[in-house]
Formats: C-alpha cells, structure tokens, sequence
C-alpha cells in the first residue's frame, strides 16, 4: 500500500462510526519483522485545537490495529482536559511577583546584546581551535567535539579527528578508541577512502607490527574483499544451485545496468517490479525516517540479492526501500515475473529467495530498532548469524522451559508468546519484541517457562554463539544486547 492508500483507508474506515469527528494527521512507515506497516495518527478535531485520540497501525493487508470506538475518543478527551486544567494557587500566593515589573526598554536588560549575537557553527569552532594546534585550543576541541556526534552523516569524521586530536595532547590510547569507533562508522558505508586514512593513523599510533590483526586493520581487510566484483551471477549463493537449463532461462532475460554515483536504482513506495544482483561498486539501502528524510542503514556489496518484494510482495509490491549507487556499480537486473517463474520450477531456488527476504525484514527492523541501531552494521550482521530458524506454529507450544538455562533468545515475528508461572499466565511477549537475550548470553535460568500461542511466528537465536558474540565484542555492545526484552 502507498501512504495515500493508508491515508484514505484510515479515513474511510472512521467515517460510519465518527462521521467528520476524526481525522487523520500524518502517516509513517514503521518496520516490523514481519514486514513493513505504516502508523497513522487519528486525531479529533476539535475547534480549540487538533486531540491526539491514537496512533493505529496498518498492515500491508490493510488491516487496522487497534479498531477505535467511542472509548478511545472519550479517553483522548479526559487527557486532553486534565492537561488544561491549571493549578490553582493559594490565595495567599496569588499576587506573587505581581509587583515585580520588566523593563521597558529592551536596552536595559542586562546581557540582551549576547542574545543577538549569531552563534559560530561549532564546526567553524573546532576547526579554528585545531588550527591552532596549542594545547589549551585542543583542550577546547576535545571538549567540543563529542557535540557533533548527533550528526549522523558525518559521525565517522568527527570520530577520526577526535583520534587526531588525543593523538596531538599525547592520548594515544584514547586516539586508538576513536579511530577503532570511526572505522567501524567508515566500514558501515564502505567508505575505503576514509577508512584507509584511519588505517594510516593507526599504523601511526601501533606501529607496523602491532597494527597487523588490530581491528582496524581486520576491517579494511574485510572491506575491500567484499569489494571484489562478481564474475557471473550464478557466484551468487542465491543463484549458485540453478540448474543449467534454469540458468539458460535466466541468461535470457538478464540486463547488466551501470549505475553513477549517487544514480537511483529504485525509490522506497514506487512498483517493485525487478530483482537485481550487485555485480561491481556499491548499493546504499536508504530508509524513510518515521521523522520525514532519510537515512542509510546500510551498503550492499558485490554478489548481495535485492528487490525481492517483486517476487515475495503479493500483489501491487511496493519497493520497501531506496536504492542508490554509492560509487560506479554495475547492476544484474531481470524481472520479476521471469524470476517468480524459475522459482516455481525450482522450490530450493524459491526457499532461497523466501530466505532472503525474510533476513532483510529483519534487518530493516534491527536498523530502526531503538536499541538493536545502536550498533553498528557489522555487529547486526553477526546477529543475524545468529539466526537458526524461522517457525511458525499452529497451536499452543513450549518453547522455553522454566527453571532452565534458554538454549535459544527469541524474536516474536508474528503473534505473542505467552509467559507461565506455573499454571498461571503472568503476561504476554507481542509481536516484534525480544524475549530471553539476557538470560541465554549470561546462562540464567528464569523461573517462567515461554509458549508460543497459535499463529505465532518466532525467529530462534542460537544461545552459544550469541554468548561468543558478546565475548569478543567491546563492552557498548554487551550492553545493547542486554537491554533487548
């Protein structure tokens, strides 16, 4: 569905019962694991001013969670009355600062000039301050610094000069942290340029020998072998096990496209009506923030399978993201029907392709997640590796035992799991929540046992190996997966 298709769903649906009472205000998409969703925001329209009634959510399908009726509406009204109601003073407070008059003349109040000078841009700052180079205008940019961090875009930058400037005031160890911090920031968009020049810095700081297997190092390594363009299409794991005849179809209808830098592939809401493979270059995945703009999540490389939803997305697929060359890429690009139609003949090659799909929903939700995109994309990465199945179960089914060490974190897809004390049930986990991480990375065995209700769809982690993960990562991302659930 488009935003306007959302749009006009919601509008009609509160017609019979509210009439023009409500209203929708805004439309968003949101990312879930079972696939995107958009979140409307129902309001009453009131001649005082727009009241927040609820934020609905609406399926691909169209169905509409929660279904509003006339408590909703008289619950949005009690708040919005409880907000306008003032506080009452004492009497006897009721003239304080009455008698305590504002001057006049805006000259008079003490400072008001300060307020209308223009603030320099603190990137202005800082680079006069490094200028400089004396310690005391590198004290003042270190302690600057850390306030450009909120730029999202250019976060690996101001994590690389933060390295320069403990490099400069004789921190090596804190200079390695940053640099560490910007590489990782660098790698997630695959930017070899800058990632090389916070691999000369670290030579610099470590020293030849050292610098060999430090993590730095081990990421421009990794990244310029994902680098490495793909020979023919059927390198990639997707295609590898066609058979030749299936092959030869598939050849048939390939078109090889070269993309500029910064050149469109295909827009978030247009027709999803291909299915590309990276050969050469780069792929960014750019998101809608729910916020309006957007942002890359992450880049894809050589051999990586996009544009799924044109043989997965039902009817009318819509593209479920942006997709743009980040530098000159070359693009397979065939169409979906050609390929919905090899996937018939082929169930692997189907399974494949389902697979596939199914791991960048949850890698779209993990990116906008307010605590999984907290990491960056090499730790979700391994994350996902984590993953052993997908499943979906038809009735009531333990999946956890009580009193027991979980072998498996779970991720609710799709439904709810139950949580049993017991005989008694103390509560539910909903869909796209988090259950059990903390328990199965720290060996915890938790007094409630967990069960799957009918219809609920649960991604498995692999208790093991997300224990190992958190063993050889720093501290931050410990702490991130602790929080999951």
């Amino acid at each position: 569905m488009t935003r306007e298709e959302v749009w006009q769903a919601v509008a009609e649906s509160l017609k019979p019962r509210f009439g023009q009472l409500l209203d929708v205000r805004d439309v968003r998409r949101v990312r879930r694991v079972a696939g995107d969703a958009w979140q409307v925001t129902v309001v009453l329209a009131a001649k005082s001013g727009d009241v927040h009634v609820a934020d609905v959510v609406v399926d691909n399908a169209g169905k509409i969670t929660p279904a509003l009726d006339a408590d909703h509406v008289v619950e949005a009204v009690r708040r919005a009355d409880e907000k306008k109601a003032p506080s009452e003073l004492p009497p006897e407070l009721a003239d304080f600062g009455a008698d305590v008059g504002a001057p006049s003349d805006g000259d008079d109040v003490p400072g008001l000039e300060m307020l209308e000078e223009v603030e320099e841009p603190i990137e202005t700052r800082v680079a006069a301050l490094i200028a400089k180079a004396d310690p005391k205008s590198l004290q003042e940019a270190r302690e600057l610094l850390p306030r450009m961090l909120t730029d999202h875009d250019s976060r690996g930058r101001t994590l690389l000069t933060m390295a320069a400037v403990e490099l400069s005031l004789k921190e090596p160890a804190l200079a390695r942290g940053y640099l560490e911090a910007a590489a990782r920031e660098f790698a997630d968009r695959f930017d070899l340029d800058a990632l090389e020049k916070a691999a000369t810095l670290a030579l610099a700081i470590d020293g030849r020998d050292a610098f060999a297997g430090s993590p730095v190092h081990v990421l421009l390594e990794r990244s310029r072998a994902r680098l490495r363009p793909f020979n023919s299409i059927f390198d990639a794991r997707s295609f590898a096990g066609l058979p030749e005849h299936l092959r030869e179809k598939l050849e048939s209808h390939l078109e090889l496209r070269t993309l500029a830098p910064e050149e469109m592939l295909v827009t978030e809401g247009q027709p999803s009506r291909d299915v590309f493979v990276v050969k050469s270059g780069l792929l960014g995945v750019w998101l809608e923030k729910p916020s309006g703009g957007s942002w890359l999540v992450r880049c894809c490389f050589p051999g990586w399978l996009l544009g799924e939803s044109s043989v997965l997305g039902g009817e009318r697929p819509r593209c479920t993201a942006s997709l743009r060359a980040e530098r000159v890429s070359e693009v397979w690009v065939c169409p979906g029907s050609h390929v919905r139609a090899l996937m018939e003949e082929d169930l692997a090659f189907g399974q494949r392709i389902a697979e596939t799909k199914q791991m960048h929903r949850i890698d779209s939700f993990f990116s906008m997640h307010e605590t999984m995109g907290q990491l960056d994309v090499q730790v979700r990465d391994e994350v996902l590796s984590c993953i052993q199945r997908l499943e979906t179960f038809s009735d009531e089914t333990l999946l956890l035992p009580a009193n027991e060490v979980p072998s498996s974190a779970l991720l609710v897809a799709w439904g709810s799991v139950a949580l049993f004390e017991d005989s008694k049930k103390i509560g539910e986990i909903p869909a796209d929540s988090f259950y059990g991480v903390r328990d199965a990375i720290h060996h915890i065995a938790p007094s409630v046992a967990a069960y799957a209700l009918p219809g609920t769809t649960v991604a498995f982690f692999e208790g093991t190996r997300l224990q190992k993960l958190c063993e050889r990562s720093p501290e931050h991302v410990v702490a991130v997966l602790e929080r999951l659930g």
